[in-house]
This record gives structure tokens, C-alpha cells and sequence, in this order.
């Protein structure tokens, strides 16, 4: 059974994931019987789903060098090929580098918390779970009626299209298609009869498995932004309780007495070795926040021993020491998770914001020819908003990470880290030292994943839609 290893990332995603299983992905771990002939079935239905994704691309490729000399209708075919290079393109760089995204899910496999900061970072836990879920249906069903749109406007217009007649180059002539959602090449005839409807099952399951490929990935990349900025706002939060905390180090009076009393008991591991080590060697590599243990429970609860100057107990500064190691080793894996995500991601980022940029200058001349409110329109705005929506998808969730972790510097400084021990203010010019530069993700290193780069892809749209309207 396969039970034990949905934890972390893998069981806060497990809507997604199991979505992702039943669309093809090569995700063959994460199941509850993973014997041998059930790996076998899956790894045989996941090749079956790239075969037919490959194979129905393929003849929509054919399609396109068939109409070549059409430049309306090259246009049009070259659009759709690009639209759907999103999907193929995603499924099988998930295929090809599914270790990293493996590697990614287990990077946050450790849920632990310091005993102080528990509540906080249960209530940030459970925001991020919701919300994540919470853009998986949508996604979700956005993608499905965006499917379903496609299929019905198959059906609404005439089912003719002008070709060159071959007998006189000067004039075309109106020939028959199939009401089906793809152009498409097929060995057989596929205007009626039992053509039609093999033809028309094909495409109506491709169509919607191509539209889930590429929603389901995207859909992933922001999931994990999501928990990202869900730690960094915990870590915010915790800052100035945790400078009141280190304040009662060096004062006869701790500030944060009531604090003390509130925190409630969550846990009952030993006190970590090591406390003596400064607060600077945190962030060499021989200290990693897996082996880091606390079960003392409160301040409130650790009040055996001798009472020092402070009115704390040995124990106590041991626990209040280790509050800030919490926050530095938390910090530090965030940014581990963080560079995990831009590793993974990045060459799929790219080869995504070259494919829209094509295909967007290609629906800017296309916008040029509506004359009407008609399918050819409709059709012309639906590739344009669902092309744009993909792009500000992930745009918008790397926009958020860089806001937040642009915001922790802010957080860090505007605490009261004057009245906090010597200790305290080592930790806050190490926090504004690590968190100078934001955090972000990049396009293999071409571009930053921001607002501004949906901005750039927009200015761009409407430069090459006013061109094409002066050439015209």
C-alpha cells in the first residue's frame, strides 16, 4: 500500500494529482497499490493517451501543409497548431522530467512547527490547502466549458470552406468540410457516415484531454507559488512576537508574558543540541531543517529550573533561541522550495511565452479581417482570451511571490528589533541581507514571471494589431 507517502505537498495536491493521473500523465507513482501489473496498466494507458495525442496532431500538422497556399487558411491551421503545441509540449516535458517534479513535491514533506508559532502556521497551512483546491476547480471547470464552447460552435455557422479551383487559378470554389472542432486530415472520409463519427469521437476526446494538459501543469506551477507565499506571510506574521521574544533575553521583564500564557501545548520532543552555536552558522549546509526537533511544548509549560535576571528559566531562553532558528531554517527552505520550482519549470515557461508570442501576432492579424459578430469572430476572440488567460495565469502567482517576498525585508525592519537582544539584531541584519533580492521565477533565465511580463505580452499584442491595421 502506498498510503504512508501522501504527506506534505503530495497530499495538500492530491485533487490535482489524481486529476492529472486520469488524463494521461505519466505520474505513475502516488497510488495506493503499486505492485507491478497495476504500474504495468498505468504506464500502458498513459502511452496510449501520448499515442493518440501525437498521432491527432500529426494529422492536424498534415492538414496544415495540405491548405499551404490558402494564406487565410495557412493563418488559421498555423494558430491551431501553435495553440496545441502548448499541450503536447507539457505533457511530455512532465513526462521526460517527471524526477524533478517529484523531487519538488518532496521538497516540503516536512510539516513540522515551532511550538510557539504552531497556530499561525496550521491557520496558513489550511489558507494555502484551500486555496490551492479552490483554483483546481476552477481551472478545472473553466477548462471543461471552454471545451464544451468549442464543440457547440462547431456547429453554428455554414460547413463550407473556399479552396482554389483547380481548373481556373483566379477563382475559388466552395467545398464541403465536416462539422468537426479541428481541422483535420484523415485517411478516410470523414463527411458522413461512420468516418464522421470516428472523426468526430476523436477529436472531441483529444480536444479535451489537449486543453487539460496544458491547464493541469499550469495549474500545478501555481499551486506551489501558493504555499510558497502562504510560508512567507507565516514567517511575517511571526516576526514581531518573535523580537518580543528575544527581548525578554536581555530584559529583567519578558514583553511577551501574554503571549506565553496563550500559546498552547502541541508537542513533546527534546530540546535541539547545539544552541550554543551562533546565529550565523544557521545558514551553512550542515544544518538542515529536517533533523531540527522541538517537542518542549510553551514557554509556559518549560518552567522547571532556576529563574534567571530575565524571569526565565534555562530552558526557556533555549526555547526562545530556537524560535529564531525556526524562522531562519523556515526561510531557508522556502528558498530551497522556490529554486526547486524555477528548476523545474523554467524550460517549460520558455518554450511556452515563444509559442504565445507567435501565436498571438498571428491572432492580431487575424482580428484585422472581422467584419461581424460571427463564428470566424468568435472564434478569433476565444483563441485571443484563452491564449492571454494562460499566460496571466502564471503571471499573476509570480507576481504574488515576488510581492511577498519583496515584503519580508519590510517586515523585518519595521519590528522593533532595537529593543531585542544582540542576538536578535544579528538574526534581522541576516534577514535583510538574504532577502535584498526577491524572490522570483524565471523563464530559463530570459525572463522574470511577472505582472510586467504579461504587461510586455499585451503592449506587444496591441503594437502588432495597430501595424497590421496601418499595412491594411
Amino acid at each position: 500500500m502506498y498510503k504512508f507517502r501522501l504527506h506534505g505537498l503530495v497530499a495538500d495536491l492530491w485533487p490535482l494529482i489524481r486529476i492529472m493521473q486520469m488524463i494521461g500523465f505519466f505520474l505513475l507513482d502516488y497510488h495506493e497499490d503499486m505492485s507491478f501489473g497495476w504500474t504495468s496498466i498505468r504506464a500502458g494507458y498513459a502511452g496510449s493517451i501520448s499515442g493518440l495525442m501525437v498521432i491527432q496532431f500529426a494529422l492536424i500538422a498534415i492538414n496544415l501543409m495540405k491548405q499551404a497556399d490558402d494564406v487565410n487558411d495557412l493563418t488559421a491551421n498555423t494558430i491551431t497548431v501553435l495553440f496545441f503545441v502548448h499541450s503536447l509540449t507539457k505533457y511530455f516535458y512532465f513526462a521526460l522530467r517527471r524526477g524533478k517534479f517529484y523531487r519538488t513535491l518532496a521538497t516540503w514533506n516536512n510539516a513540522n512547527s515551532h511550538p510557539l508559532f504552531s497556530e499561525n502556521h496550521s491557520r496558513h497551512h489550511a489558507t494555502a490547502v484551500a486555496s490551492m483546491r479552490r483554483l483546481v476547480i476552477y481551472v478545472t471547470s473553466a477548462t471543461v466549458i471552454s471545451g464544451f464552447a468549442w464543440t457547440i460552435i462547431t456547429f453554428i455557422g455554414d460547413s463550407v470552406h473556399e479552396t482554389a479551383d483547380p481548373e481556373n487559378a483566379n477563382e475559388t470554389i466552395l467545398e464541403e468540410v465536416p462539422r468537426l472542432m479541428l481541422r483535420s486530415w484523415y485517411p478516410w472520409n470523414a463527411l458522413s457516415g461512420g468516418g464522421y463519427i470516428v472523426s468526430f469521437i476523436i477529436q472531441i476526446i483529444w480536444l479535451f484531454l489537449a486543453l487539460l494538459h496544458a491547464m493541469m501543469m499550469d495549474t500545478m506551477f501555481c499551486c506551489w507559488l501558493i504555499y510558497t507565499c502562504e510560508q512567507l506571510i507565516h514567517l511575517k506574521e511571526i516576526m514581531k512576537p518573535l523580537m518580543e521574544l528575544s527581548a525578554s533575553l536581555d530584559t529583567l521583564v519578558p514583553h511577551s508574558a501574554e503571549l506565553f500564557r496563550a500559546v498552547s501545548a502541541t508537542a513533546n520532543n527534546p530540546i535541539p543540541s547545539g544552541d550554543s552555536e551562533g546565529i550565523r552558522a544557521i545558514y551553512s549546509n550542515q544544518h538542515d531543517f529536517s533533523n531540527f526537533r522541538l517537542n518542549t511544548g510553551t514557554l509556559a509549560n518549560v518552567n522547571s529550573g532556576s529563574v534567571g535576571p530575565n524571569g526565565l528559566t534555562k530552558k526557556q531562553e533555549i526555547l526562545v533561541r530556537s524560535a529564531i532558528k525556526y524562522w531562519v531554517e523556515r526561510h531557508k527552505h522556502v528558498v530551497r522550495f522556490v529554486g526547486n520550482i524555477g528548476d523545474t519549470y523554467g524550460s517549460a515557461l520558455l518554450l511556452h511565452m515563444l509559442t504565445s508570442t507567435v501565436t498571438l501576432t498571428l491572432l492580431a492579424y487575424q482580428a484585422t479581417k472581422i467584419e461581424a459578430v460571427d463564428v470566424y469572430a468568435c472564434s478569433v476572440i476565444g483563441y485571443l482570451v484563452y491564449t492571454l488567460g494562460q499566460v496571466f495565469l502564471f503571471c499573476f502567482f509570480g507576481n504574488r511571490l515576488i510581492e511577498e517576498s519583496s515584503s519580508v525585508m519590510e517586515a523585518a525592519y519595521s519590528c522593533q528589533w532595537y529593543d531585542g537582544s544582540e542576538e536578535a539584531k544579528t538574526f534581522i541584519q541576516i534577514v535583510c541581507q538574504q532577502c535584498q533580492k526577491a524572490m522570483s521565477i524565471s523563464g530559463a533565465k530570459f525572463f522574470t514571471v511577472s505582472l510586467d511580463l504579461f504587461a510586455s505580452v499585451l503592449g506587444a499584442v496591441v503594437t502588432y494589431f495597430m501595424v497590421l491595421v496601418q499595412l491594411n
